[in-house]
């Protein structure tokens, strides 16, 4: 069984490190604009002493957007635990929305916050021409060899 613990000062540089390896990071990009993610807070699955899922965030605008989710076991309720915890964050906050983007290839993710409950908010038609500008390692393809092209909002009301 896993723990959901605020990022420390143990488990960021295990995040960090991955973030760099998975998502080429530490920058991320969501509607034209460039995130930093080792600024953010957020939250560590545990188990064991490894991190097996963390969850990044930002709070701005009487928002809160996810800026990173990775679940590194599948099937497991990892992303959920972490998705509540952040919402429990932004209603302390007093948030507004909780919401964030992905992108058409991650057809996982998509099907994952549909099933949790988050409302599809917008898509933005070749929105990724536009983030590569600011991060030119983003991929041509993804998951499945789908082109990624476009950037689809999601949304949790509070």
């Amino acid at each position: 069984m896993f723990s959901i613990e605020a990022i420390s000062a143990r488990t960021r540089p295990v995040i960090d490190r991955q973030i760099a390896e998975s998502w080429g990071g530490p920058y991320v990009v969501s509607k034209g604009l460039l995130h930093d993610t080792r600024a953010h807070p957020g939250f560590a699955a545990v188990e064991s002493g490894e991190v097996i899922g963390y969850i990044l965030y930002n709070i701005a605008d009487g928002g809160c957007e996810i800026t990173v989710l990775q679940s590194l076991r599948q099937g497991c309720g990892i992303g959920s635990a972490l998705i509540r915890e952040v919402i429990r964050v932004a209603k302390e906050m007093r948030c507004r929305r909780v919401w964030l983007t992905t992108t058409n290839d991650n057809t996982r993710a998509i099907r994952f916050y549909q099933r949790f409950g988050f409302m599809l908010k917008a898509v933005c038609i070749d929105a990724m021409d536009e983030a590569r500008k600011l991060k030119p390692q983003i991929p041509m393809t993804g998951d499945d060899d789908i082109p990624i092209r476009h950037e689809f909002e999601f949304e949790w009301s509070l």
